[in-house]
Order: C-alpha cells, then structure tokens, then sequence
C-alpha cells in the first residue's frame, strides 16, 4: 500500500468500488485500533460497541494475536488444504476438545455464510430430504442459497436459486405472533411449529436451522423452553438440529456456546467471527457419529488458512488467560441492568435483550403500541457516533428499531461508563 496518498486517490477508489455492502457507508476512515477503542484519520477516538461486525470479542490488535500472526507469516501464509500444518492440527485438536458433547469433528473455511452451507451439506448428506426449516427473522448469510434462507430481505433478486426452505416462528416473545404471553402462552410458538412442518412438509426435512440468539434480524434471544422445544421436535421427526452459533460463540453470551445456556446438544453447530480474533475463519462442529463431507464437499482455496489458525489459537488462549468468559458475564450484566434502568425511564426504550455481551435494545413509538421506531434507531447510532460511541443497528436500510451494545470483551469498566452516559444522552435527547 502507498505509504501516502491524497484524498482525491480516496475519493477514486469509493467510487471504483461496486456497492452491494451492507447498510450505509460509515463516514469514518479509520487509521488505527486498539482494545475496544478505534480512531479516525483525524485523531478523534471512538468506542467500538459492534466489535466490528461482532468479530473482535478480544479486541483490535490483541497482542497475543498480534503476536502469534507475526510469528506465522515469517513461517509460510498459505498451503492449500491437502498439507498437513500444525496450526491446522492444533485448531481442530482445541475446537474438539472445547465442542460439547458430541460435538467433535471439525470443518473449516473462510465465511460464515460457507460455513452455514457447509452444515446444510452435512445435513444432506445424513438426511434424504433436500428441505431446510429456518426460522422467521432468521439470519444466515448472503450467498444464493443463505440468503434464501434468512429473513426476508428487500428486492431479492435471487430466490430461484435458493434450495427448497420452510419458514417457522421463532419465540420473539416481544412480539408473539399470536399476541399471548410467556409464560402463560404454553409455548404457542413450538406448538405451532411442529403442526406446520407436520401439515407442509412432504417428509421431515433434513434439518432445523437457528440462531441460538437471532442477530442481524432483531437481537432476539429465546427462553431455554424453547431451545429445548426445538430440540424435542427435531428428535421426534428425525430432523437435524443446526445451530448457527456465529455470532454467540466464543465468549459473546459469558460462555464458550450459547447452547450452553439452555441444556441443548445441537448435532451441528456453525462457528466463526470472535473465533479469528479480527482474523477470518469459520467453520462446524458436527456430531462425531454423523457421516463427514464426502471428498471435495466442502473445499477452498484457502480454507485452511494458516495465519487465521494461527490468530485463532491465541484468540482461544487469550479468553482462558484472561477469564473473558467472567469478564462478559459480569460486564453484560452491568450493562443490561443500567439498561433496563434506563427502560423504565424513557418512553423510546421498549425492551432491552440479550446474555453477556450481546445486547440489544429495541426502540419504539409507544410502550403501549409498540410501534417500531426505526428512524429513531437509525439517528441514535449517527448521534453516537458524533459523541464518540459507535453502536449497531440491526437489519439495515431502516428496516430494523433494534441498537445493538456488543463491545470486545476486553472493554475497560471506565469505556462501559462512557458508553451507557452516551447512550442515556441519546436516550434522552431522542425522547424529547
């Protein structure tokens, strides 16, 4: 890269580049980041509360992984899949041996939408069926086949070729579709998804797709019946049951897997973003008595990436040596019961979700309505963004109401402080 460039050799390259990004452009240029905090070209610091994109639960430039990367790319940076290396070996032996249960065997790649395709893979080659169930506001990635089945996103122009998806409703308990009340409601939603799969489904697909917590589609986190719901139903009409863990993983939710929280074994769980430590890798975990990829399934250039490997490892490292799992628990429960402080105060605030370090606060018009306050959430992360706190919305073109509180959870106590008075300034001047 030049070592100096000018702000018309910036302005070209913007507009050489072909869009299709999500959301819209931030107007930050970013020149350096360190731990929960990145700064502008021009000096001015910012609190990261996206983790950019979720990724970094050790945070920008960890040393252990500035250093381990370091060491790997003076070694070699690229050996295609078919060699043995041992940041490969070693990945796998350490994701076995954190998977739960049976959870054993591993599989690697670049995008967690390859990932997601990669468990899909794994389902058809267990199941006879070619049918998928994901569920509503569901999200599992963009390429042809994730997009098709994620929520239903705006001038989609690709669903002909998407495989065969049944759409079920998920426990948005904010919202239940059948306007009841957990947990007096019996768990409609459960009851309805399997009578909807049970009347609409040729035969029983080969799996359930879902979020342990659902991200991109509104920060809905699921009572443990349900999970459990979800698990009973796939034992009894012999689906598989896919957990997308992408984002929950790794520290995120104060445990290594958010399946943990709820008592549930999936038979394939898809693994990624705070895994790579600002690094990409993604990949499953499958059972280990599941019949594997048969050869060249699921194969990429650079799959087996050896200087993400080598990042993931001291990732993992760093989130044992420095107890990050307490650290994320302790901090999301802070964060969240200041939150709630703060929902009992303001008419904007409808709702406050989500375990360790993975928050989501969803604005609306009314407590009484409900009425999603999109614009509002849309101008709550520009007005964070001018006090030097950057926030996360979710969907994106305005479609979502939800701000999302997701720092690295190596976030200071001091950052967490200045971040929640952000919040209450927007808050409160929103509200006005």
């Amino acid at each position: 890269m030049p070592k100096a460039w000018t702000d018309a050799d910036l302005e070209a390259g913007r507009k050489a580049m072909v869009g299709g990004g999500v959301g819209a452009a931030i107007a930050i240029l970013v020149d350096h980041a360190r731990g929960a905090s990145l700064w502008d070209s021009n000096g001015k610091e910012y609190i990261d509360c996206t983790s950019q994109a979720w990724s970094l639960n050790v945070g920008h430039c960890h040393p252990r992984v500035v250093e381990a990367v370091t060491e790997q790319v003076h070694k070699f940076t690229h050996i295609r899949t078919s060699f043995d290396t041992a940041p490969k070996l070693l990945l796998a032996k350490k994701l076995s041996e954190l998977g739960p249960g049976r959870l054993k065997k591993v599989g690697f790649c670049l995008t967690g939408s390859d990932a997601n395709e990669g468990a899909v893979k794994l389902a058809l080659r267990n199941r006879t069926s070619d049918q998928i169930v994901t569920l509503w506001d569901g999200y599992h990635g963009r390429t042809l086949s994730t997009i098709n089945m994620s929520w239903p996103h705006p001038n989609n122009r690709f669903t002909a070729w998407g495989g065969p998806v049944l759409r079920i409703p998920q426990a948005y308990c904010y919202r239940c579709p059948f306007e009841l009340s957990y947990p007096s409601c019996g768990l409609e939603c459960a009851r309805f998804a399997r009578q909807t799969i049970e009347h609409a489904a040729a035969e029983a697909p080969a799996a359930l797709m879902m979020e342990a917590m659902q991200g991109n589609g509104g920060m809905i986190d699921f009572p443990a019946e349900f999970h459990q719901a979800m698990r009973r139903l796939c034992d009894d009409l012999g689906m598989l049951l896919v957990y997308d863990e992408i984002q929950t993983g790794f520290g995120r939710v104060g445990e290594w897997f958010a399946s943990s929280l709820y008592g549930v074994e999936p038979d394939i769980m898809v693994i990624g973003k705070g895994l790579g430590g600002g690094f990409p890798i993604f990949g499953t975990l499958s059972r280990d008595d599941l019949i594997p990829y048969s050869p060249g399934d699921h194969s990429f250039t650079f799959a087996h990436f050896p200087v993400s490997m080598a990042a993931a490892l001291a990732s993992i490292e760093a989130i044992e040596a420095e107890n990050l799992l307490d650290r994320g628990r302790r901090l999301g429960a802070a964060i969240t019961a200041r939150l709630l402080e703060m929902r009992d105060r303001y008419e904007l605030i409808g709702d406050v979700r989500g375990p360790g370090l993975m928050i989501g606060v969803e604005l609306v018009k009314s407590k009484k309505t409900k009425e999603p306050a999109r614009q509002e959430a849309h101008d709550f992360v520009q007005e964070g963004l001018k006090r030097g706190v950057i926030f996360g919305e979710s969907k994106y073109l305005g479609l979502g109401n939800i701000v999302k509180v997701k720092p690295p959870l190596v976030i200071t106590e001091a950052q967490v402080e200045r971040t929640l008075d952000v919040f209450e300034e927007i808050a409160r001047s929103l509200s006005n």
